[in-house]
């Protein structure tokens, strides 16, 4: 699908809902709560529970009540776009942030999204090789010690390679699309 499939498509209409880790309390081990971080949602508090590596499903028939009530109350979150346009906003005004910035406004695919070690990230996900507009920039980005984020954002025959430092601002190249 691209951009130009999705009309209607905005940041108000693609919100998600809140996400929450997965608990139990030993003593009633067939009930799932919802954790936020610093408690379930229905009051349980760290010392009481065990903490899992996934989320609550408040679809479950083992979700606790109150965590499902509570949990579909919660207010939703910006989708991916919206939290992508939000950080290239600090980048450097210019026609390629300009036209990314659009993209996301209209739903853009994010092809992917990925943080890590930035000398890996080059070299296995930035694909330089592709990219036709922005390259030098591009490559000084890359070139840091430490963890960077990168993104890949599809928009017609072209994909925005998007490098997103923790510390200042990201860095736009266009690339050829996969294919």
């Amino acid at each position: 699908m691209t951009s130009a499939d999705r009309e209607g498509w905005s940041f108000a209409t693609a919100r998600v809902p809140a996400e929450f880790g997965a608990a139990i309390h030993p003593l009633t081990p067939v009930v799932q709560h919802a954790w936020n971080g610093e408690e379930t949602l229905c009051g349980l508090i760290e010392d009481q529970i065990e903490l899992y590596r996934h989320l609550f499903d408040g679809e479950n028939d083992s979700a606790c009540p109150t965590c499902r009530q509570q949990a579909a109350a919660a207010p939703t979150r910006p989708c991916a776009q919206e939290r992508l346009h939000d950080r290239v906003l600090a980048t450097a005004a210019g026609p390629m942030r300009e036209e990314l910035l659009a993209a996301l406004r209209r739903g853009a695919r994010i092809k992917l999204w990925i943080n890590g070690p930035a000398a890996s990230l080059a070299r296995h996900y930035a694909r330089l090789d592709q990219i036709v507009e922005g390259d030098p920039a591009m490559v000084a980005a890359l070139g840091v010690n430490g963890s960077i984020g990168l993104a890949r954002v599809e928009h017609g025959p072209w994909q925005f390679i998007v490098v997103l430092p923790d510390h200042g601002a990201s860095r736009i190249a266009r690339a050829t699309a996969d294919r």
